[in-house]
């Protein structure tokens, strides 16, 4: 599986002409998080979003919705995941 996600990320990463570095961001973060539930994720994410300027969260926002235009990384349910960090993100 890990194998599977880093060929996914490699594809995504060359599409977006995506430096080495940020590769190993890209992967380093997917394995962070594979193994946590949705609810540990969600805490997280408030945890972090606290500390963010207007500014860093619309940025954010903007990468989260082109991550979610990459159909081919993710599934039904990172896609949902996605969209609730964007509703986070927006409060």
């Amino acid at each position: 599986m890990p194998n599977n996600i880093n060929k996914k990320l490699r594809k995504v990463a060359g599409a977006i002409n995506a430096s080495d570095e940020q590769f190993k961001q890209l992967s380093n973060l997917a394995d962070k998080y594979k193994n946590k539930s949705q609810g540990e994720i969600e805490e997280e994410m408030k945890r972090l979003i606290g500390g963010f300027s207007i500014a860093e969260k619309n940025n954010l926002i903007k990468k989260l919705q082109m991550l979610k235009q990459m159909t081919e990384l993710l599934d039904t349910a990172q896609r949902r995941k996605i969209d609730m960090f964007i509703k986070l993100l927006s409060k």
